[in-house]
């Protein structure tokens, strides 16, 4: 398979406004779930580490949690039994390559839910939390699909120290730290929890770290600003805790599940911002998001970029169609099941987004297009072929979802939304236009001259490929009723 990566040897053109020396974060780098992503095996990750490192960043949130064989509570990697660090334990080394690549590792896991300590309920429904209806919580997750634990319960307290104590201090105790992050999708909402659901996960989280502290006094632990803010906690109907600060904690800030807290952020040892942009949007996305990081005295820039290759083994996002199918990582369906997607064109263009735009959140738009240009297709690189890169990137993340890619490159999804009405005359317009317009990019690069060229023919060629007639008549417009 074509590597663009190794096409061009990832050779760096970082610019007169990336090499100032003063770039706003001193920390930077990605949010990657590990344990969503089975396909992969140390050879794969050390190649993703390399791109950390290439992208200017020394930071990685390896979400680890439910992606290691513990010994203590087998139900928490059952369903991962099939992942290639379940299968033969590998993160170790790759936490040791990474610190040879100058890039720190905090080990990612939520408290009392989400993949690994989701399962625990399954074997001990009597540890359930309970939801805003009074009724055991519902089952929820991506790709591990659980039940969240009550932290009120002493026993939900023991598993979950035992659990992170067995990853950090057994399996991976050369990480740097850990990445603690809060529920963004349930809390339990018992009696003895309710309002004070946050104190009492806190007692967790308390713990935890001075446990990581009094083994390394250096260790970075990322904890939510919900423990100590007192401030309403979106999505859930119930307030922060407000309990004291320690400043050896560092902070994660989002968009959608915890909102800057200015006086905290002046407290913490760092603080962290994460968003979706690499991995579902695109470049001015990521600007701007570097450029709230920075108006919020962030210290630290470290959004997603997961990709997904479990099989779905419930309807993910209520799709019935992606049940027992591999999640196709970043949309990108060429790719076999263990290889890496950062090195495809689509993804390179937000990691060079990324890498610039983090080093200099009020870069150019046009200086930008100049130094992706170069990169991809070299010094003499064309307005044209830079938008036809820029297009090619919009049309795999149009639409794209955390489990399904884009209409315009999938078939598949159109067709269901064909079968449950959702399919409307706007939606098939949009699609044509796209198909349209990577037609035109196919014809536009019939004799590349470029390693980029050749690679953005072909890529357009693959979606183009896709669309048999029977599909390609789903997209004619149909009357209205």
């Amino acid at each position: 398979m074509f590597s663009l990566m190794a096409a061009l040897a990832l050779t760096i053109f970082p610019g007169p406004e990336a090499s100032k020396g003063d770039a706003p974060f001193a920390q930077r780098g990605y949010y990657i779930t590990f344990m969503r992503m089975p396909t992969y095996d140390l050879a794969g990750w050390e190649r993703i580490v390399d791109g950390v490192r290439d992208d200017g960043g020394n930071t990685l949130f390896l979400w680890v949690a439910g992606g290691f064989r513990s010994h203590k509570y087998p139900i928490t990697w059952k369903y991962n039994e099939d992942h290639e660090n379940v299968r033969r334990d590998f993160v170790r080394s790759l936490i040791d390559h990474a610190h040879a690549k100058g890039i720190k590792v905090l080990l990612g896991f939520t408290p009392f839910g989400y993949d690994g300590a989701n399962q625990y309920a399954l074997e001990h429904p009597e540890l359930r939390a309970v939801g805003k209806d009074g009724k055991p919580s519902a089952p929820f997750g991506i790709g591990c699909w659980g039940v969240n634990l009550c932290p009120s319960r002493p026993e939900s307290q023991r598993f979950m120290l035992d659990y992170v104590r067995e990853m950090a201090f057994d399996f991976y105790p050369n990480a740097d730290g850990l990445m603690i992050e809060s529920s963004d999708y349930a809390i339990c909402h018992c009696d003895d929890c309710g309002e004070r659901f946050f104190e009492k996960e806190f007692q967790f989280v308390r713990r935890i770290s001075e446990e990581v502290w009094a083994r390394k006094p250096d260790a970075t632990v990322v904890v939510y600003p919900h423990y100590f803010s007192g401030a309403d906690v979106p999505g859930f109907g119930v307030k922060a805790a407000k309990l004291p600060f320690d400043p050896r904690w560092s902070l994660m800030f989002t968009p959608h599940s915890a909102h800057p807290e200015p006086s905290l952020i002046q407290q913490a040892r760092a603080s962290f911002w994460s968003d979706d942009s690499p991995a579902r949007r695109g470049p001015l996305d990521i600007q701007a998001n570097a450029q709230r990081a920075r108006r919020e005295g962030m210290t630290g820039y470290v959004p997603s970029l997961e990709a997904f290759t479990f099989v779905a083994s419930v309807a993910e996002e209520g799709q019935p169609w992606l049940k027992g199918q591999r999640q196709v990582p970043l949309g990108l369906g060429w790719l076999r099941p263990g290889d890496p997607p950062y090195d495809e064109l689509p993804v390179r263009v937000n990691r060079v987004a990324f890498r610039e735009f983090s080093r200099n959140p009020d870069l150019p738009l046009e200086r930008f297009r100049e130094i992706l240009g170069r990169e991809v297709f070299g010094s003499a690189s064309a307005r044209q072929a830079v938008d036809d890169l820029l297009d090619i990137q919009s049309v795999f993340n149009s639409g794209r979802t955390w489990c399904q890619p884009s209409p315009t490159t999938c078939p598949e999804r159109v067709r269901a939304m064909a079968a449950q009405g959702e399919l409307t005359n706007a939606t098939r317009a949009e699609i044509r236009a796209a198909l349209d317009r990577v037609r035109a990019i196919a014809a536009r690069n019939q004799k590349p001259t470029t390693d980029g060229e050749r690679e953005l023919r072909r890529i357009a060629i693959w979606v183009l490929d896709r669309w048999g007639e029977n599909d390609r008549k789903l997209l004619e417009a149909k009357p209205p009723l």
